[in-house]
């Protein structure tokens, strides 16, 4: 098989690295891992990676990435395939930098005649509620509909649908948004949840895929997440596998966040929003989805297993509420 060369948006964040581990040993791919900072600790740790290639650009500007796709056509193969994962620019902030950073990505990889284009979006219940959407969940909606549109002028694309991050619950940010859920959410409320490496083990299934069998995942959507369970459900299962309790600062402050707060109101009430989707049947297409995804990756985690992984091990993630990483992309990209 010839080699191909993909192009990795968002190479340096958790989907990023997971899915350049997973075609670690995979000799027909070489990586093109896209950074504005090769210099980067980040980066520098991707060089150690071999048939990686650290590529600079910016992909606030249309011609810094046209000169990526250029560069790559030049030096012979051009760009075959492009994982994209956008940065998440924080709970309540303005998405339009992302929007605008997919379309133009998108756009050109049709241009330049990508064979294979992944993007790494959100799952939200379907695509009913796609009009009352805000900020990054209605960035990734947008960028899905342009994907669509381009997908009958030839580019074939997959759209992936990560659930909320099991990452979430990670450090002093993740006791608050279990004290926020726990508050905030009905006690039969389910959570889609996913471990954010399976993300791009689920990506690295689509390429390789597509390598023998190009229309197995065109103009496909996969609904990522490793199980759906409550937040207490999640609760029972911590304290079972790590015998002690999931990290949580008292529920009244939870409560406190959700009347003074309306990032966590948003938050709460996206969750809310897509159980009652999944359970009115406004997801005809979910378990479709989730067999296409157990396809491209067999083995996905469940919150068990999760746990367990984490359980010998001390995660400090300080950052400010406003970096929380729910359902997009710890991306890195990601606030799933």
């Amino acid at each position: 098989m010839s080699q191909k060369n993909i192009l990795v948006t968002g190479a340096t964040g958790r989907q990023g690295q997971a899915f350049i581990s997973a075609l670690r040993d995979c000799d027909y791919f070489d990586i093109l891992a896209l950074t504005r900072n090769p210099s980067s600790r980040k980066a520098k740790w991707l060089v150690s990676e071999s048939k990686v290639t650290i590529i600079e650009g910016d992909l606030d500007s249309e011609a810094s990435i046209r000169s990526v796709f250029e560069n790559a056509r030049s030096n012979g193969g051009g760009i075959w395939g492009v994982f994209c994962v956008l940065a998440f620019p924080g709970l309540g902030v303005n998405a339009d930098s992302e929007e605008r950073q997919g379309k133009v990505l998108a756009d050109i990889s049709l241009e330049y005649g990508v064979s294979c284009f992944v993007f790494s979006s959100v799952e939200r219940g379907g695509d009913s509620s796609d009009d009352v959407l805000m900020l990054d969940r209605l960035a990734k909606a947008r960028i899905e509909r342009h994907l669509r549109g381009l997908g009958s002028h030839g580019l074939a694309w997959t759209i992936l649908r990560p659930g909320f991050f099991m990452e979430n619950y990670e450090g002093i940010v993740g006791a608050i948004t279990v004290s926020v859920l726990k508050a905030g959410l009905p006690k039969d409320t389910t959570i889609q949840l996913v471990c954010v490496d399976d993300i791009g083990h689920v990506a690295a299934g689509v390429f390789r895929a597509s390598c023998q069998d190009p229309a197995l995942y065109a103009f496909q959507i996969l609904l990522v997440a490793g199980e759906v369970s409550t937040i207490f459900e999640q609760e029972d299962v911590f304290r079972r596998r790590t015998g002690r309790d999931l990290p949580s600062v008292p529920v009244f402050v939870g409560e406190i966040l959700l009347a003074i707060n309306g990032h966590t109101q948003g938050l709460v009430a996206d969750i809310k929003r897509v159980h009652r989707a999944r359970i009115t049947g406004e997801c005809p297409d979910e378990d479709g989805q989730m067999a296409a995804t157990r396809q491209a990756y067999h083995d996905m985690t469940t919150f068990a297993k999760w746990a367990e992984l984490r359980s010998g091990s001390s995660v400090n993630r300080s950052q400010g509420w406003n970096r929380l990483q729910s359902e997009s992309s710890c991306q890195d990209g990601s606030s799933r």
